[in-house]
């Protein structure tokens, strides 16, 4: 079995370390590759996310972001904190 690339996501590790267990606490994955959205990872819907999102990071996000690769979505998270 061969899985895709991870390079953007090992770039981000800390970020997603922090996401899985604030966001996803109980959905952790075992592997995320580049390519990989939320949706991939998560059983939630769009309102759920979009809340504990708004709350952990007190930002505010579009439904329409959650579809770009979880590596961008953590930057823009994270971005300017």
């Amino acid at each position: 079995m061969e899985f895709g690339s991870d390079v953007e996501m090992q770039k981000v590790s800390h970020e997603a370390r922090e996401f899985f267990e604030e966001i996803l606490s109980d959905e952790e994955p075992l592997f995320v590759s580049d390519e990989a959205t939320i949706w991939d990872l998560s059983m939630s819907t769009a309102d759920e996310l979009l809340e504990r999102c708004s709350t952990y990071y007190g930002t505010v996000l579009a439904a329409a972001d959650l579809k770009q690769p979880l590596w961008k979505l953590l930057r823009q998270l994270n971005k300017g904190r």
